[in-house]
């Protein structure tokens, strides 16, 4: 996250308006908005064979109408698990570079794609998207390295590099460690690959499993499956309106029957329930068992 808002304060200022797609990542949300800048949603939308989808005419209203020269871009998304297609943000960064925006391409999930779906990178679009980007990376989910500062930005155009690096520098804080440094050389090797394989099959089995068992199960509840990520965000509006039961009613059902979920009404879901399944698969079976006898 440091990278992220570092770029941020590298080129606006405190009120500036900055453009994220909703539902968001908690974490944006909080950062940014300490930081002083205000979020602009642009909302996605469910298609009609439920796949979360940009809104580029919203983007380019919203853009024009509140001055916004920034844009933080989730790919994969997050909450959502989409894994954007190379038409679609090809289409984005076209309004980017319409509008003269910075974009700040978040790109941490870039290594969990599921079921065979395939992460492009933004700064591959085009070589204004080249210019015009700030991918920020990190090893920090792929691998379980939270807390050895070892992310890290990938910036082609000099004079955006020269201002980030500044901005970065200020707080001292944002230097990699030796630690994370070999850890970050050992993850990026080819046996660390070959452990990722292994983990997006996984994770790919537990989604498709949670997937299926949710649309089988639990009547009144929906969800996009995930393409990326190990996380799951459902919609459980019907569920709640058709049991006359509230989300925090919900949301308690399943913590007093261990099911250990987050609330995603911070993620800008109003009926949302965000779930990781990043777990031994057979602990996501317990789980769903546990849902469908004491709370669905």
């Amino acid at each position: 996250m440091g990278c992220v808002i570092s770029a941020l304060n590298a080129f606006c200022s405190a009120g500036d308006n900055v453009l994220l797609h909703a539902p968001t990542y908690v974490g944006f949300t909080h950062s940014i908005e300490n930081n002083g800048f205000h979020i602009i949603h642009s909302d996605l939308v469910r298609d009609e064979n439920g796949v979360w989808r940009m809104d580029f005419e919203d983007m380019d209203r919203k853009i024009k109408k509140h001055h916004i020269h920034a844009a933080v871009f989730c790919s994969p998304h997050n909450p959502t698990g989409r894994v954007w297609e190379r038409w679609e943000i090809e289409k984005a960064m076209e309004v980017y570079r319409a509008n003269d925006c910075l974009v700040i391409s978040d790109e941490i999930w870039s290594d969990i794609i599921l079921n065979s779906n395939e992460h492009i990178p933004t700064q591959s679009i085009s070589e204004d998207a080249r210019n015009r980007t700030v991918a920020v990376y990190a090893p920090t989910k792929t691998f379980n390295l939270a807390g050895l500062v070892g992310s890290y930005h990938i910036i082609y155009n000099s004079y955006i590099r020269d201002r980030v690096r500044k901005q970065s520098s200020l707080s001292h804080y944002n230097s990699c460690n030796v630690l994370s440094m070999h850890a970050l050389i050992g993850a990026y090797k080819e046996e660390g690959g070959e452990w990722v394989d292994e983990l997006c099959a996984v994770l790919s089995e537990n989604i498709n499993f949670a997937y299926d068992y949710i649309n089988k199960n639990f009547l009144g509840v929906s969800l996009a499956k995930p393409e990326g990520t190990y996380m799951l965000f459902l919609d459980c509006e019907e569920w709640c309106k058709s049991h006359g039961k509230t989300m925090d009613e919900l949301l308690k059902a399943g913590y007093e029957v261990g099911v250990i979920w987050q609330d995603g009404r911070p993620f800008h879901g109003p009926y949302s329930i965000r779930m990781n399944l990043a777990l031994p698969n057979i602990l996501v079976q317990e789980a769903f068992d546990r849902l469908k006898k004491y709370v669905f």
